[in-house]
């Protein structure tokens, strides 16, 4: 399976590796195509020209476009609708509680 990051949080790291490096919101931008996954730089950079006229511009629809498109981390209400299923050992139920709850921040 695939795991395809939250935006907020992928735009933070990417913000925050390249400020780290002493770069500006332009080299942001300039450098963002290369690290996109290619469906999100076909979406780019097919967006209308002068679409976007700052960093901030550029996050927002970025978030806005993708943010459904991503896996989200479980919650504890999760847990409450694992159920013992009809005729399921209870060892093989314990091991999906146990697999879901790994997957929980």
């Amino acid at each position: 399976m695939m795991v395809k990051p939250i935006p907020e949080k992928w735009l933070q790291l990417y913000s925050t590796t390249i400020r780290s490096a002493e770069g500006d919101s332009y080299v942001m931008a300039n450098y963002l195509l290369v690290c996109l996954d290619p469906a999100v730089r076909i979406w780019l950079t097919s967006l209308p020209e002068e679409s976007i006229m700052s960093w901030g511009d550029l996050n927002k629809k970025l978030i806005e476009s993708f943010q459904a498109t991503c896996n989200r981390p479980g919650n504890h209400f999760d847990l409450t609708r694992i159920k013992q299923k009809t005729d399921e050992p209870l060892h093989d139920c314990i091991k999906r509680f146990c697999a879901k709850k790994t997957e929980i921040p």
